[in-house]
């Protein structure tokens, strides 16, 4: 019944909330930077992000290769086998993201776990 005390926990949950949301941004960014520090710039790693996250740096990516005139760009997305029971999550969600974009994609023939994407 203290409303007062009651709008200072929103206020303190919210403050956490926020600070939380910044700790995952900083961490997928971490996690992007160092999957990709061995690629090359046509070769792009997604693992150990979520969705929504593999999804934004795809965007991002597909920018860069755009402005340099890539012809071809590899997205890193695995084969889902650290998934649960669902499988796959970063793949499918590429692949809608690229046909909603009218982007051609395919599989990598040689690597299920490879999202070929032709820029031309």
């Amino acid at each position: 019944g203290d409303r007062g005390a009651a709008d200072r926990h929103n206020l303190e949950a919210s403050a956490h909330e926020k600070a939380m949301k910044n700790l995952n941004e900083r961490a997928a960014k971490i996690i992007f930077r160092e999957n990709n520090k061995r690629c090359g710039e046509r070769m792009i790693d997604l693992h150990g992000l979520y969705v929504h996250e593999a999804v934004r740096f795809a965007k991002e990516q597909l920018q860069v290769a755009t402005f340099r005139d890539d012809e071809e760009v590899r997205f890193i997305v695995g084969k889902g086998k650290h998934s649960d029971a669902g499988g796959a999550k970063i793949r499918p969600a590429l692949e809608e993201l690229f046909t909603e974009r009218e982007v051609t994609h395919s599989l990598d023939p040689k690597n299920a776990g490879v999202l070929i994407v032709r820029l031309d």
